[in-house]
């Protein structure tokens, strides 16, 4: 099924794909009339990655029914690394088995990406009972997972009533980044109890590579249970990553 679709601002896009190229080799883009959508999940299975950008945010979105395209994310990465911001990014798929993509700038430039088969998982995004919901800037949480990767391998979230709490600890040395809404960081928050959760380091710094300093970031979890973070794209769209707990030995 032909489509071509255009999107104004090359860069935005490949951040999206470059963020979850950190976490899937492969992934499968179902293209609907709707929107574009993509959910898998890491190797280790550990984090699930959910994709959703809606008709809305393209500039242009001629699709005619439905199909489902397999990519390498690590070619698809490199080519849509080239774009420049201001870029025009055009993506086109003819009879062929292959992705076109156009970078429209001060010259134009097209890639052919060939298409790969990729196992399409039935993959639910579960309905999780969470206690706690944080809305901070992508700068805080970026600088949190560097602090904390300092001295540990896992980064403790706590919520209480009034402040957001992320602590990391080692043998000898711990950090602890503390928020509460007097904090520019930190712009909502909301929590039914006390919640505390701990999570692998290595795949929170995955997971928040793509982020702006200015993007807002939605954290919800609750007590050992996973970490939902989403952040929105250009309003309609969304990224959403849902990442296991660790659970810590008493």
């Amino acid at each position: 099924m032909p489509f071509e679709i255009v999107f104004d601002g090359a860069k935005d896009f490949a951040t999206l794909i470059a963020t979850a190229s950190n976490l899937i080799d492969e992934a499968a883009f179902k293209v609907t009339e709707d929107g574009i959508s993509m959910r898998a999940m890491d190797p280790s299975r550990v984090v699930l990655i959910d994709l959703n950008l809606p008709a809305g945010i393209f500039s242009k979105y001629e699709v005619d029914g439905e199909e489902t395209i397999g990519v390498n994310m690590d070619h698809f990465k490199k080519i849509l690394k080239r774009g420049k911001s201001k870029d025009i990014l055009i993506l086109k798929k003819g009879e062929e088995n292959f992705l076109e993509v156009t970078l429209q700038g001060t010259a134009t430039r097209t890639f052919r990406l060939p298409l790969i088969e990729v196992e399409e998982l039935e993959l639910e995004l579960p309905e999780l009972p969470f206690t706690a919901k944080a809305v901070v800037l992508g700068e805080v949480l970026k600088e949190a997972v560097k602090d904390a990767s300092l001295v540990s391998d896992s980064l403790k979230f706590i919520a209480r009533e009034n402040e957001f709490i992320m602590k990391a600890e080692g043998e000898t040395n711990e950090v602890e980044i503390k928020l509460t809404l007097e904090d520019e960081g930190l712009l909502d928050l909301e929590v039914q109890e006390e919640t505390k959760s701990a999570y692998g380091i290595s795949y929170l710094a995955d997971m928040v590579k793509g982020i702006g300093k200015a993007d807002e970031v939605i954290i919800q979890f609750g007590n050992d249970m996973p970490l939902q973070m989403d952040y929105p794209v250009r309003d309609e769209g969304k990224l959403t990553f849902l990442l296991a707990p660790r659970v810590e030995e008493e």
